[in-house]
């Protein structure tokens, strides 16, 4: 497929569906007051006084069942009616104009001939484009929108490192184009008619938005300065009123756009409501992506790392009767697209652009084999490739229909599906549940060729290495949010690539609004600045309800132990419960920079050089209907008598004191909120937006019992130079506190054993592997500033307040060579949980790379569910969010393998001692069985062929039935004797340091 993009989408104009309705009138002195009189001077009334007390009529047009407000003089509907006299239709019909017998001295009467007058235009079989275009009526599906109309637009003003741009400025010319303002965006077009008006170019509103007008601020009396992240705006209007009139529009557009000011932990994403659901592992996630994508009925946005066309979304995989029937083919990845687009539903997809010599991604071949399977699917690859990135675009994302989300840490691409059982080896010769390059183990041998994809990379009894990983589905409001990031992802990409005639994407949240503007005059809102500046206020201006925008998504049905009757008495407290909530989330970030003096430095002093700004859109057609209310509901327990229970061992009948709670209903309405890590180079924003990081800081200081972590890496600040994000420190400060307090406290850390790099830790070939080991050691336990360190040096035991975990797996080669072996569960997850009240999931794992914003880019949710379960925290009963909950004891019963009321209560000391007690069996295990690495006892890569040589494969079945769970202890001492930071002799010196942290 070329770079042609898909068929742009038009409506022809249904003339007969237009209607006129509720026409009244003002003054232009009024349109004036009621934005800010301060913006203009005395030269300026003193120069239109002749206009000031000029009527301006004020009409709805309604067409195709949406509607909105058209201000005009009486001097341009003469000038509409001289325009249409050379239309013959015209005086077939009025031999006199109309608009020559107006008395602009009887205001009703002016009213009953105008009335006359629209009605005579809409009422032919045929509208001329003057006509048309007067009443802000084109060719773009676009039918909710807060203005359209011609203004002149000065060229150039696009972010860019030419040295020559001031001088180009003055020498640029002043173009005639037509804009349209929507609720979340302003784009220009050529014109209106259906061969000019493809989107030239879609300006996204964020909290760096701003405008200044009048001639006091830009030296013109007509003249507006829009800045945006992307680009700055000049625009003239061709006369007093269109200069008013846009200036209104664009006030009432950013006054209902969420997207002007910052929110919680400086986020772009204000908090929502959505219902959820989390998954473990890849086999349902995947399944659930593909019934997605089969439903899809309009879009498909995905974003990934990396992306393999040949994966298969649904297994097991019968190989006998795949290559002969398509029957088994169409959970193939790129099958399952073409079903899709095949449709006509429209498959936009973007990939990190990565080097083969660095990676074995190959987007070059995702994009080559999905473009070719349909023409409504687009592959867009990023950054280029010109000057080598040691950045990524890391997010995971699948967005269907801009109403259903996917996210987390799973890409759509080899080595990632798996079950919560992790087993090593496929159970069945011909239904396989990892075909292919998919039985792999990068450890052992990485991905080197992905169009070979019907090889084995694996030699007989070579285990695979199990995937563990978190993931969530999303409907509801978020999901406006994810759509909007995949907008300015792809406009930046159109951007970089320069592609300014191509297709534009708009994003959902244009196609709705909330209802007809307001017919009454008096409804103009006053502004009291002439600088208007998203930015500015956003930290204090917080008062607004967030729960902007809805859209109506699926019910999903929650079983809980309520009849109806009791539902009924407590709805009518649901929506003023939640309204408490927001307002506390308000307050809560209002003392952000409390959270700000205590971890976050002030200023970023490794900016990197970025690429340049943004690009354009295409439209969609996607009306959004009957919108509702979310029922919500957000019950607040204030327990009391919580205090510590050491030594106290009081039994509990837990099945009696608590209901059981089905584990697999979880889907559930919850308040959430989107976080990013994004940039320039990235996204084409001009402030870097780091809110997943400032979320953990201010999660961790907020957590009063008990914080989960699952991640693929743990790298933090007290590793020491180059590394600056304050995850870690920011734990030493909680914990501190707690054992100041005499608080039960724990943290619970869950990381894979190893990274996932090829190489042993013998082998020439291991730099990458124990660079990265450097740094999470430095981060856990060595070098000085470690978190163990820093704990003891306080005189405070850590093992009482943090523990840190791995997960191992073992198991028989099948036959007939059948061996015991063992393989890590490499950890993927990006996961914390509060409390068993709030978790975030995404992509972002803990290290800078995730965390600063200027370096990949990565997305986060923040969840915590309406929906509340009786539990036990420390002993005490304690009132918990069903999703954070569930979610968390579902992990304890795989990792530990226990059953839900042993993990019920994370505090419980008899849970601690059997957990621990039966992790270190596990450790010691697999060192007796397997001697396996690592290991504290490997204190020097000299020790590893000794330590590894005492291995007793034969005392497998003996020893076996010990190993319950995945747990192991991480071990905290392994090669503490090696100094693990790459050498100058080896390649990776010369690689950028922050490129491994």
């Amino acid at each position: 497929m070329t770079d042609s993009q898909p068929q742009q989408r038009f409506r022809d104009i249904q003339y007969n569906k237009i209607e006129i309705k509720a026409i009244s009138h003002t003054t232009v002195k009024e349109l004036i007051g009621s934005l800010n009189n301060k913006v203009f001077d005395n030269q300026f009334e003193t120069k239109y006084a002749n206009h000031m007390n000029e009527r301006v009529f004020v009409f709805k047009v309604i067409y195709d069942g949406q509607g909105w407000e058209i201000r005009r003089t009486v001097g341009q509907f003469k000038q509409l009616e001289q325009d249409m006299a050379n239309n013959i239709f015209y005086y077939i019909f009025q031999k006199k104009k109309i608009t020559g017998s107006l008395e602009t001295d009887d205001p009703k009467k002016t009213l009953v001939l105008l009335h006359k007058f629209l009605q005579m235009i809409t009422c032919n079989e045929i509208i001329p484009q003057c006509a048309l275009t007067f009443l802000e009526i084109s060719c773009i599906n676009l039918p909710f929108k807060m203005k359209e109309g011609f203004m002149e637009k000065k060229s150039g003003g696009r972010a860019t490192t030419n040295c020559c741009e001031s001088f180009e400025t003055k020498l640029a010319k002043w173009q005639k184009r037509y804009f349209i303002i929507t609720q979340q965006s302003l784009l220009y077009l050529k014109g209106p008619e259906k061969d000019k008006c493809q989107i030239r170019e879609c300006l996204s509103f964020d909290s760096d938005f701003s405008f200044q007008y009048g001639k006091k601020e830009t030296g013109d009396d007509n003249k507006i300065i829009i800045q945006f992240s992307q680009r700055k705006l000049i625009l003239r209007a061709g006369s007093l009123t269109i200069f008013i009139d846009f200036i209104y529009s664009l006030f009432r557009s950013i006054k209902d756009s969420p997207y002007t000011k910052l929110h919680r932990f400086g986020s772009f994403s204000p908090i929502r409501t959505s219902e959820c659901k989390w998954y473990i592992d890849g086999d349902k996630y995947f399944e659930d992506v593909c019934d997605a994508i089969l439903k899809a009925k309009q879009t498909i946005y995905i974003t990934d790392w990396w992306l393999s066309p040949e994966m298969y979304l649904k297994r097991p995989v019968d190989v006998r009767k795949y290559a002969q029937s398509s029957e088994f083919l169409y959970t193939r990845l790129d099958n399952v697209l073409k079903l899709a687009a095949d449709k006509g539903v429209q498959v936009l997809v973007l990939l990190y652009n990565a080097l083969l010599s660095f990676l074995y991604n190959d987007p070059k071949h995702a994009k080559m084999q999905l473009e070719s399977m349909s023409p409504n699917i687009r592959v867009l690859k990023h950054p280029p490739q010109k000057i080598p990135k040691i950045f990524s675009h890391h997010e995971k994302m699948v967005v269907i229909d801009q109403k259903i989300g996917f996210m987390g840490g799973l890409d759509l691409c080899f080595g990632r599906w798996d079950t919560q059982k992790h087993p090593l080896f496929e159970v069945h010769p011909f239904e396989q549940l990892w075909p292919q390059i998919d039985f792999s183990n990068s450890r052992v041998r990485d991905f080197f060729d992905v169009r070979n994809y019907e090889a084995t990379l694996l030699k007989e009894n070579e285990p695979r290495m199990p995937w563990h990983d978190i993931a969530i589905q999303i409907q509801g409001d978020t999901v406006i949010d994810l759509s909007r990031h995949f907008v300015q992802y792809w406009n930046h990409v159109m951007m970089t690539k320069q592609k300014k005639k191509k297709q534009q994407l708009i994003h959902a949240n244009d196609l709705k609004m909330e209802g007809f503007v307001p017919s009454n005059t008096s409804s103009f809102v006053d502004y009291s600045n002439v600088v208007y500046t998203g930015r500015k206020e956003s930290l204090i201006q917080m008062k607004q309800p967030i729960l902007l925008d809805e859209i109506k998504t699926q019910e999903v049905q929650i079983e809980m132990n309520q009849t109806i009757k009791q539902q009924e008495q407590i709805e009518s407290q649901q929506q003023s419960n939640a309204q408490q909530f927001i307002q506390q989330q308000y307050k809560d970030f209002q003392n952000y920079q409390k959270h700000e003096k205590m971890f976050i430095p002030t200023q970023e002093d490794d900016e990197e050089d970025e690429d340049q700004n943004y690009y354009i859109l295409q439209t969609q057609q996607q009306q959004i209907q009957n919108k509702q209310k979310s029922k919500m509901k957000i019950e607040k327990s204030e327990l009391k008598n919580q205090g510590n229970t050491e030594g106290i061992q009081a039994r509990i009948n837990l099945e009696f004191f608590i209901p059981h709670i089905d584990i697999n209903q979880n889907q559930q309405s919850c308040i959430t909120q989107l976080t990013r890590s994004s940039c320039k180079w990235s996204t084409g924003i001009k402030q870097t937006e780091k809110s997943i990081q400032n979320a953990y800081l201010s999660l961790i200081e907020d957590a009063k019992h008990f914080i989960y972590i699952e991640n693929q890496f743990f790298i933090s600040n007290t590793a020491g130079y180059p590394v600056k994000n304050l995850v870690a420190q920011a734990l030493i400060s909680r914990i501190k506190d707690a054992h100041e307090k005499q608080q039960r406290f724990k943290v619970i850390v869950f990381l894979p054993l190893l990274p996932g790099f090829e190489g042993e830790i013998d082998q020439s070939n291991s730099a990458v592997l124990k660079v990265q080991l450097h740094f999470e050691y430095q981060t856990m336990s060595r070098g000085g500033k470690s978190i163990i360190e820093q704990l003891k040096q306080e005189g405070i035991k850590p093992e009482n307040y943090i523990q840190f975990f791995g997960l191992r797996q073992h198991e028989l080669s099948p036959q007939p060579n059948s061996i015991p072996v063992t393989e890590i569960i490499y950890i993927h997850s990006k996961l914390m949980i509060i409390d068993d009240q709030i978790a975030l999931i995404g992509s972002a794992n803990i290290n800078d790379r995730s965390l600063q914003g200027n370096r990949d880019s990565e997305l986060a949710i923040i969840v915590q569910d309406q929906v509340t379960v009786d539990t036990i925290m420390d002993g005490q009963p304690y009132v918990a969010s069903k999703f954070a909950h569930t979610l968390r004891t579902s992990l304890y019963m795989e990792h530990f393998d226990m059953p839900y009321e042993k993990v019920i209560d994370p505090l419980n000391l008899q849970f601690e001692k059997e957990s621990t007690a039966q992790a270190n069996i596990n450790t010691r295990m697999y060192k007796q069985v397997f001697a396996c690495y690592p290991h504290d006892d490997i204190r020097k890569v000299s020790d590893y062929q000794e330590f590894k040589a005492n291995k007793h494969l034969d005392e497998y079945d003996q020893f076996k039935s010990f190993i319950k769970g995945h747990a192991v202890i991480f071990p905290l001492q392994f090669l503490c004797e090696e100094d693990l930071n790459i050498k100058v002799t080896q390649k990776e010196y010369y690689v950028p340091e922050n490129s491994f942290t």
